[in-house]
């Protein structure tokens, strides 16, 4: 403890109470930093996994990847050959947070009895022959509207 001949002077209480409040200051500023920093980081993070597409497998046969979000099919027509063996790899772009579907996404033909779901920010693939040609309406019937959004269907051209 510093002796009052070297100089050193007990603070007031005033200025006890001034120093607390600009210490309290300090500490609440930089807690609020730390807090509105952290909050830009989580944002940052949230939004480059909402605008990135995930990784595909690589698949040994030959593949349709089709990737669909709340705006629609990237692939909005697909040609295929009568008779042979056709994947479709959806992949749903959207995350579980969405309110329509919760991220899933649906890619059907009714006339071949074909249904895929993918879900949020994932892929899944299906397996078929295509065996008549012709051309068939594709949709996505989970969500954005279902079949009623033309932008969740696209045509499946099956050629000879």
């Amino acid at each position: 403890m510093r002796k009052k001949e070297d100089g050193y002077k007990k603070p007031s209480r005033r200025e006890r109470k001034y120093l607390d409040k600009k210490n309290q200051r300090k500490r609440r500023i930089y807690s609020y930093s730390a807090l509105v920093i952290g909050v830009l980081f989580l944002a940052g993070y949230l939004l480059i996994q909402a605008f990135t597409r995930p990784q595909l497998e690589p698949v040994s046969e030959n593949i349709i990847d089709v990737a669909a979000n709340m705006v629609g099919f990237d692939k909005p027509i697909i040609k295929v050959k009568a008779g042979e063996p056709v994947t479709i790899r959806l992949t749903s772009l959207d995350n579980q947070f969405h309110t329509d579907g919760g991220g899933q996404h649906q890619w059907a033909v009714d006339e071949f009895d074909v249904s895929v779901i993918a879900q949020p920010k994932s892929s899944n693939m299906i397996t078929f022959v295509p065996d008549i040609p012709g051309t068939y309406t594709f949709y996505c019937d989970i969500c954005c509207g279902g079949r009623a959004n033309p932008s969740m269907q696209g045509t499946l051209i099956v050629e000879a």
